[in-house]
């Protein structure tokens, strides 16, 4: 799975040049917009001793600044996932939530930013404190976020992305979000 997001997101960078020949110096949507998001999360690694893992919730609140010359926004990413996973020890399941949370700088670039259907891809780096992770205590990670995604009718965005930080807590994420501000200038 990480191979397949890995060339999805490298053939998408492949276009931005092509993309960036056509985009006006002029800002086609507003500076600051302040997206609210919430998606399913699935585990993206097995745990030895555990079983499969549920799906989750991640939920967060996304602050994206858009340059005017460019087709980039730089943003703040605050999030909060939840998972959980089974083990089986006596013949008896026993059920562990594990609990992240993640501090992102993203950046993402738009192709046909303000129009009605613009897709993106982009990367965020950051930090995540975890409750539970992969050596059974709380800890503190490096965090990286690649992502694609659209941004419909310049407000609704759908993002496709994998948080990578602990192997107990990496997660493949599917969100849906509403972006305030941002539309047509």
């Amino acid at each position: 799975m990480k191979k397949i997001l890995l060339i999805v997101i490298a053939i998408l960078f492949v276009a931005v040049d092509a993309d960036a020949q056509r985009y006006y110096v002029d800002r086609t949507v507003g500076a600051v917009e302040v997206d609210l998001n919430v998606g399913l999360a699935t585990a993206a690694n097995n745990m030895p001793g555990y079983g499969k893992s549920r799906q989750g919730v991640d939920a967060g609140v996304e602050v994206r600044y858009n340059f005017s010359a460019a087709p980039v926004d730089l943003g703040l990413n605050l999030s909060v996932c939840s998972m959980y996973r089974g083990q089986t020890i006596n013949n008896v399941i026993h059920s562990y939530k594990f609990v992240s949370s993640n501090l992102l700088l993203t950046s993402d670039y738009n192709f046909y930013q303000g129009g009605n259907v613009s897709p993106f891809v982009g990367l965020g780096v950051g930090v995540a404190w975890c409750d539970k992770d992969a050596n059974g205590g709380r800890g503190t990670h490096f965090a990286v976020m690649p992502r694609v995604g659209v941004e419909l009718s310049r407000h609704v965005r759908i993002t496709l992305g994998y948080k990578v930080f602990d192997k107990a807590n990496n997660h493949l994420l599917l969100s849906l979000g509403y972006a305030f501000g941002g539309g047509r200038r």
